[in-house]
């Protein structure tokens, strides 16, 4: 068995958030509370794990690393406050449906730029190993913060 490395570690959890934005737009009202908490931690984990670990390697991986890195991360950091924020405002609230998929289309298009902006470079510059070692950093950190 092939154990996966950060990269695929990073794509199953892209496709677990889209799955998770999904399961919100999709649930009644009253049953979105879960599905909403679910995502947002999963998004916290995520962006956790990103800037502990994968944001890092990217910075040295080429000659654009340094600004593709510096993107995802402000991107990152900035959807997981502005999910936070909509948590705290509530599924009740008469304009959540309105921001959830303002919110959810930019987490979406986020995932994707990093899909294709940092992880090729990751591919391409950081050894098989290291992206390997980089997955179980990326669960430790996980870990700690769960």
């Amino acid at each position: 068995m092939i154990l996966p490395d950060a990269v695929d570690v990073l794509r199953r959890e892209h496709e677990e958030i889209r799955r998770l934005c999904a399961a919100v737009r999709g649930a009644e009202r009253n049953r979105k509370k879960y599905p909403l908490a679910a995502l947002q931690q999963a998004v916290h984990l995520h962006e956790l794990a990103e800037r502990s670990v994968a944001h890092p390697a990217v910075r040295n991986s080429g000659p654009d690393g340094d600004a593709v890195a510096l993107a995802c991360q402000v991107e990152g950091e900035r959807l997981d406050r502005s999910l936070a924020e909509l948590g705290r405002l509530g599924v009740e609230h008469p304009a959540f449906d309105e921001r959830f998929a303002a919110l959810s289309g930019a987490l979406l298009s986020h995932a994707a730029h990093e899909e294709r902006d940092e992880f090729p470079l990751l591919r391409r510059y950081v050894p098989a190993d290291r992206l390997h070692m980089m997955a179980g950093a990326m669960q430790d950190v996980r870990i700690m913060a769960g």
